[in-house]
Formats: C-alpha cells, structure tokens, sequence
C-alpha cells in the first residue's frame, strides 16, 4: 500500500458525507432534499469496485470524474413531462441535481476506469494503481 498525500479537503469531504448521511431525510427512500445517492464500495485484490443508486437517471444526464483518490457522481434527475403542478396530488419524488464526492480507500489507475449502469444502479471498477518503487538509495558509509 503506497502512501497517499495528505489532502484536507478529502477529509473534510469525507466527514460531510457522514454528516449528511445520518441526516433524518436520509431513510425516506429517494434522494430527497441534500440526500445523496447511496454507495458501496469494497476492495478485491486488483480493483476498487463502486456501486451507486441512482435510480431514475439516465446515462446521458450523470457525470463520473474520477482521481486517484476520490470519485464525484454528478447528475440531473427530470421531472416527467406529464408532470403539471396544478395536476399533482402528491409529490415525493426528488427532480433536480446532484453531486457526491465520495474517497477512496487506496490509490486507483484513472486511466483504466469502467462503469456500467444498468436498472437504477451505477457499477465503476477503478484498478487498483501499483506501489510505486522506492525513490531512495542506498547509501555507502565512508
């Protein structure tokens, strides 16, 4: 495992979003008014593999960027056509934008990144980047 920088705004970053997800509206089902999308993430032996909800998104309106340390899900969810506010009855579903930045647990290859979005749910598979060689030397004593 390679040592990674310090950067105080991935920590800060990282403490928001566990603010943000013990928030009350955090459980009501959809993204809701400052919920995010909700992620998993896990480590196989090569690869950092992201899995995002992100139901009712098409692929055209969601952004992925991507570091070697930090993912951002970006997007736009439309509210349907038909949709009249002097016909509405009830309205729970969340319409408007969206942004997460979620770290990640090792350094990753950005050049080599995938994702796949299928049924409402975001998979990125980012390889894992190879411990870079020792950049000292050794030293002879005199």
């Amino acid at each position: 495992m390679g040592l990674m920088e310090w950067n105080p705004f991935r920590e800060l970053d990282r403490d928001m979003n566990s603010l943000l997800e013990h928030l009350p509206w955090r459980g009501l089902g959809g993204f809701g008014r400052g919920a995010l999308p909700r992620v998993n993430i896990y480590q196989t032996e090569k690869d950092v593999v992201l899995k995002a909800e992100i139901p009712g998104v098409s692929k055209e309106d969601l952004n992925i960027y991507v570091d070697e340390g930090l993912v951002r899900l970006a997007g736009q969810i439309k509210r349907d056509q038909d949709f009249k506010d002097e016909n509405v009855f009830r309205s729970e579903r969340y319409h408007g934008g969206f942004s997460r930045s979620i770290p990640l647990p090792v350094e990753v290859n950005t050049d080599e990144a995938k994702a796949q979005y299928s049924d409402g749910i975001l998979s990125i598979t980012l390889p894992k980047a190879q411990p870079e060689r020792i950049k000292g030397r050794r030293i002879d004593i005199q």
